[in-house]
């Protein structure tokens, strides 16, 4: 399977070791990863394949997935963390977000999330005033 490019796909958004990042159950072209973001790829965990076992730079085998972030992880002079449950935690897909829109969401000091449209059978129903008739 061909790496993905990161500058055109959207990513799950997730919390890893409680910084948010995007996920995707692929790898991705490193060549496309924003120069301000980091990537970390996951090991499956061999007892649980639904799980992540291994946070590092780069994951030869069992690959789970590929995350992306705003900020570095800590990472041991080994390059790689054991994962616990609890660490990685994927908000069951709420958000799905492209790179350069998590960016704006956590980089720019001047982001405003975009505003939702209420539909109109949701907006709040106000009872207007009776319109009076000119007395003459």
């Amino acid at each position: 399977m061909n790496p993905i490019n990161a500058s055109t796909e959207r990513f799950e958004a997730v919390e890893i070791l409680t910084v948010p990042g995007l996920f995707t159950p692929q790898r991705v072209d490193r060549a496309t990863v924003p120069s301000r973001m980091y990537l970390y790829e996951m090991q499956t965990n061999p007892e649980d394949w639904s799980q992540p076992r291994l946070l590092g730079r780069h994951v030869t085998s069992e690959h789970f997935g590929t995350v992306l972030t705003a900020s570095p992880l800590p990472l041991p002079p080994s390059g790689y963390v054991d994962l616990a449950p609890g660490d990685f935690d994927e908000r069951q897909g709420l958000e799905r977000l492209t790179a350069a829109e998590f960016e704006a969401k956590y980089l720019d000091p001047n982001y405003q999330p975009p505003r939702q449209a209420v539909p109109h059978h949701c907006a709040a129903r106000t009872k207007r005033a009776p319109r009076r008739r000119p007395v003459r």
